[in-house]
């Protein structure tokens, strides 16, 4: 099983690289990557800017079909791996758990999508998905259609129940995100308490 990180995003609302933010004395882009490394023997960045990430020594792809969001950064990834299921995580969520991402990829084989659903919204930026996806995938892409749960519906899908996450992650910490100045100054605080 391969991980990948999509790091390919604007970043337009916090106007800076949110990779490489800093959660205490370490980038958001390190901690994910040291995470991912302890149950993954593969990683991949989806990132249209490869010479930043060139030091972190993974290796590292550009979109195939520039411009489609973290859908066309999702379908790289899975286009690019290996392997046939993969982990797929965003590069501005620092507090992923080890132990939920062990949760969500240990539970079987048989499906195409494993996604944690919270408040009944899915969570695709935390999910295992499988390279049986990638024709469905395509077909939004050529659509326009970039809302990654769009082509749920069409496959075998697992979803991870809120109770079952909180025996890995009470507090649903993994599914923070950094979006804008206000939420990088949260999850700072957030580290303290963790």
């Amino acid at each position: 099983m391969t991980g990948i990180i999509l790091a390919g995003g604007k970043s337009s609302r916090i106007k800076v690289e949110k990779a490489f933010l800093k959660i205490g004395d370490k980038p958001i882009i390190e901690i994910i990557l040291n995470k991912l490394k302890k149950v993954f023997p593969d990683i991949i960045i989806v990132t249209n800017s490869p010479s930043e990430y060139k030091y972190l020594g993974v290796k590292l792809f550009r979109d195939i079909i520039p411009e489609k969001g973290s859908l066309g950064g999702l379908y790289t990834g899975l286009v690019n791996s290996e392997s046939r299921f993969n982990f797929v995580v965003a590069c501005d969520m620092p507090f992923i758990s080890e132990n939920l991402i062990r949760e969500v990829v240990g539970n079987g084989d048989e499906y195409d999508v494993i996604v944690p659903k919270i408040n009944n919204n899915y969570e695709p930026l935390f999910a295992m998905y499988s390279k049986s996806c990638v024709s469905f995938i395509k077909k939004q892409l050529d659509e326009d259609n970039l809302k990654i749960t769009n082509f749920f519906p069409f496959i075998r899908l697992k979803e991870v129940a809120e109770y079952e996450i909180k025996q890995f992650d009470p507090d649903f910490h993994s599914f923070i995100n950094i979006n804008t100045g206000i939420d990088y100054e949260d999850a700072v605080k957030t580290t303290n308490k963790i």
